[in-house]
Parts: structure tokens; C-alpha cells; sequence
């Protein structure tokens, strides 16, 4: 049986993808040895992590993303441990471009209970690209989680380009104590260096808390994966 909400954004996936103004559909197959989320080890193995997004002309997006364990590190051999579906709206000017949005959670196959957020994201157009993401939980955690974060670019060839990004977070105490934390404050750090050329991406990224008690000290500090995109 399909939950409502997953039913619900299966049918707005497709409404998007067809409708009548231009529509695109953007495919996307990744590869990882772990999958670590705000910091947080959710699988300390490697990963597949495929997605759909449906966007037109409009604004509106539509994306499903799931991640499924490769091997036995969390006893869930090729199933999936979660599925997030985000509707989201993007608008802006050439200097600044902002992102409303609403994620839903699902954790088939574990004993974990879906949750929701709704979440604003800024950005400018300058050197470093600085983008500031806020995302509050509705359903669970009901407390916020902010993510600062500066991009730096370049190309390597004709062919291919280079990145790396740095981001810092914050979590209120609920949020933290939602996983594991006993009190809320500076969170995770993440620094990734990426290659990318045209359908492929490939990323190498460090992670840590910033602060053990918002989040405890996690497995995963290094990662790497690998992704196709069409």
C-alpha cells in the first residue's frame, strides 16, 4: 500500500511533467561509500542514491530521491531505508536567487517515523556564491536546522570543472536532541572538492561536528562517490 503523501507527490510529479508550459525531467544515478546527512552517518557503506526531478518554466519542481544500502552495514542489503520528496518553487534576479520548498521523509523499511519541513534558501551571485538555507521541522522534531555555505569554481579544461564548497550548520536543542545531541548550537562542517564534465560529477568530502554535544562524534568523516546525470 502506498502512503498518501507518496501517492500525492507521485501524481504532482506527473502533473508537472505534463503540463503545457516547457517541462523538463532531469534524471540522476550517484554513488557513494557512505551517506551522511547534515553530518550525520545514517549508512556508514556505500550507496545508491538515484532521483527524478520534473521543473518547467514557472519555478514549480517536483523531486523524488531515495537511498538504498549497497551492502549489509545497516542489515538492508538492496533495500531502500529512505525516500525524500521535495516540492519546491525558485525565483529571483540576476543578483539573487531564492527557494521556498516542502520536503517530505519517508523511512520505508525501518521503524523510523516520517517527518516534514518546510525550508527558504538565499543566494547571491558574487564571488564565493554565499547561499543561507533554513530548513524547520513541522512533524517530528518541530525546531530549525541552518546551513551557511560559500562555493568557489573554476574550469580545468574544455571539458571539465572544478569546485569545492564549505558550509557550517546550525541546530536548535530540539533538533539536536532529536539525534542524539543534548543541547542545540553549531553543528556539522562539510568541506567537498568536485570534478565534473558533462553527465558525470564525482566529489571527495570532509565531515565533522562542530560541536559534540549539538552532535555527537559520528563514524563517516571521509567520504567520496561518484554520480550520472541525464
Amino acid at each position: 500500500m502506498i502512503r498518501k503523501p507518496v501517492a500525492l507527490a507521485l501524481l504532482a510529479l506527473l502533473a508537472v511533467a505534463a503540463a503545457p508550459v516547457s517541462a523538463d525531467a532531469d534524471y540522476a544515478l550517484d554513488f557513494a561509500s557512505a551517506y551522511v546527512w547534515r553530518g550525520i552517518t545514517f549508512t556508514d557503506g556505500a550507496v545508491w542514491q538515484p532521483s527524478v526531478t520534473a521543473s518547467n518554466d514557472s519555478g514549480f519542481a517536483i523531486n523524488v530521491w531515495g537511498n538504498l544500502d549497497l551492502d549489509d552495514a545497516n542489515d538492508m542489503s538492496a533495500e531502500f531505508n529512505e525516500i525524500d520528496l521535495t516540492a519546491s518553487y525558485g525565483f529571483g534576479t540576476d543578483a539573487v536567487s531564492a527557494e521556498v520548498g516542502f520536503i517530505e521523509y519517508l523511512f520505508p523499511n525501518t521503524a523510523f517515523a516520517g517527518t516534514r519541513e518546510v525550508y527558504l534558501t538565499l543566494g547571491l551571485d558574487i564571488t564565493a556564491s554565499p547561499s543561507l538555507s533554513v530548513y524547520y521541522d513541522i512533524d517530528e522534531v518541530k525546531d530549525f536546522y541552518a546551513n551557511f555555505g560559500v562555493s568557489f569554481g573554476g574550469d580545468v579544461s574544455d571539458a571539465m570543472a572544478w569546485s569545492v564548497d564549505v558550509s557550517a550548520g546550525w541546530a536548535g536543542d530540539d533538533f539536536a536532541a532529536a539525534y542524539g545531541g543534548t543541547s542545540g548550537g553549531m553543528y556539522d562542517g562539510n568541506v567537498t572538492f568536485g570534478l565534473s564534465g558533462g553527465a558525470w560529477s564525482a566529489f571527495v568530502s570532509y565531515v565533522d561536528a562542530l560541536d559534540d554535544d549539538a552532535l555527537p562524534e559520528q563514524p563517516v568523516d571521509f567520504l567520496a562517490g561518484i554520480g550520472f546525470s541525464f
